[in-house]
């Protein structure tokens, strides 16, 4: 059987993939989406930030998310060491973004909403079908090699392909590109609950708006993210050494949970409603993002690991930023790698500055830093408090990590000239 022709094959239906298929399509090429799995499915990474909005006008999909009842978030709440509670609100320096809010959203929906959407857009997608391989000839990506689910895989030639697989990182795999992150070696478990507290915020803009609320516990972390429905996701990330003593995911999430007085007074009541899911080795970085004929996108290119809620923006941004550079790809009869590496020079910068303030945030819990740290010092430093809140609302490329560290670095009313602790270095 003669194989099929397309322009792009994209493979992987997330966040990533449904985006530069939405775009690729709306340009006029003839794009496949093939997505292993059936739409709606359980994903983690509920928590949103504005940076998104204009993401969503570029898609066409903002009418649709603001009529879906998710649960409006106006910012983060971080618990430090159980003492002290820095809240961090997007309101408070509106002009960077469209909107100073965003959303916690059950990914099931919102992924599928994606989904649709690139169906909309005028891309053929194909759930339920497995990307065996990507066909590889002289170096170049010339197609892959896939078919239902259950069935003997079939050639699909293609001018271009795009890796958007997730964490099973099909093309860096391959080609031996994806490398953990030592630093960031954690293990998550999470899951949701109903008859959990509800922190809600007092506005009167909104019926019901909340924050994502992040608590420090020995060896990690907690998040907590109220969902519609009286739904609340709740996840640990602790360092892999710290949770190897304790056995089993569910072991280790209770035990975080108990070590958090405030979260486990509001989880009293709680009834699990998923079963208990588990990420480990939660952060790597692919040495290259794009080759001749590919470019790797979402999960398949990074996974970041969640503390600041970055992953869906970056992945989002890195499909319409691939799109862009197929696109321009295709109309100038060039696919190389130094013609797309416009795509990974652009999503680069964000990443490498999110990576260098996660990494920043377990130096802190490491050293149990508890006043000197950039987080406890931004409620001192109205300069730090609004470039911290402008980077972690998704503005990577309105905020230059030395302005945070210059302003991190300025000496408070009254306070004598000294030496920063090292928990505010972001290098």
């Amino acid at each position: 059987m003669a194989p099929e022709h397309v322009d792009v094959v994209v493979a992987g239906g997330g966040p990533a993939g449904a985006s530069a298929a939405a775009i690729l399509a709306r340009h006029g090429h003839k794009v496949l989406l093939l997505e292993k799995e059936r739409f709606p499915r359980f994903h983690v990474g509920e928590s949103l930030l504005p940076a998104a909005w204009d993401l969503w006008d570029r898609l066409g999909v903002t009418a649709e998310i603001e009529d879906s009842n998710y649960v409006v978030k106006q910012g983060v709440n971080f618990g430090m060491f159980s003492e002290d509670q820095v809240t961090l609100l997007t309101a408070e320096y509106p002009e960077y973004f469209q909107r100073p809010y965003t959303y916690h959203v059950e990914r099931a929906h919102f992924d599928e909403l994606l989904l649709k959407n690139a169906e909309r857009s005028g891309a053929r997608v194909c759930q339920e079908w497995t990307v065996a391989d990507v066909i590889m000839e002289e170096g170049r990506a010339v197609g892959v090699m896939a078919g239902a689910n259950g069935e003997q895989p079939r050639e699909i030639r293609a001018r271009a392909v795009v890796d958007a697989t997730g964490r099973n990182c099909l093309l860096a795999r391959k080609l031996g590109l994806r490398k953990p992150d030592p630093v960031l070696n954690k293990i998550s478990h999470f899951a949701h609950f109903t008859g959990a507290y509800r922190k809600l915020n007092d506005d009167p803009q909104f019926d019901e708006s909340t924050m994502t609320d992040i608590h420090t516990i020995d060896g990690g972390w907690i998040w907590y993210i109220p969902l519609r429905d009286d739904v609340v996701s709740v996840g640990v990330v602790l360092d892999a050494k710290y949770a190897g003593h304790l056995k089993g995911p569910q072991a280790r999430f209770d035990h975080a949970i108990a070590d958090c007085p405030l979260v486990a007074e509001w989880m009293s009541g709680a009834r699990q409603t998923t079963e208990m899911h588990t990420i480990s080795n939660i952060s790597y970085l692919n040495d290259s993002f794009v080759g001749d004929g590919y470019a790797m996108i979402g999960d398949a290119s990074m996974f970041v690991d969640p503390i600041f809620s970055a992953g869906v923006t970056l992945a989002i941004r890195g499909g319409v930023f691939a799109a862009d550079a197929i696109h321009d790809g295709i109309v100038n009869d060039d696919l190389s790698a130094a013609r797309l590496r416009v795509y990974e020079d652009k999503i680069r910068l964000p990443m490498d500055r999110i990576f260098k303030m996660i990494r920043n945030w377990y130096g802190v819990l490491e050293k149990k830093d508890k006043r000197n740290n950039i987080f406890i010092r931004s409620q001192r430093i109205p300069l730090l408090r609004k470039r911290l809140i402008v980077l972690l609302s998704g503005g990577y490329d309105k905020v230059d990590l030395d302005a945070i560290l210059r302003a991190a670095a300025q000496n408070e009313p009254g306070q004598a000239e000294g030496r920063m602790s090292l928990s505010t270095s972001i290098d």
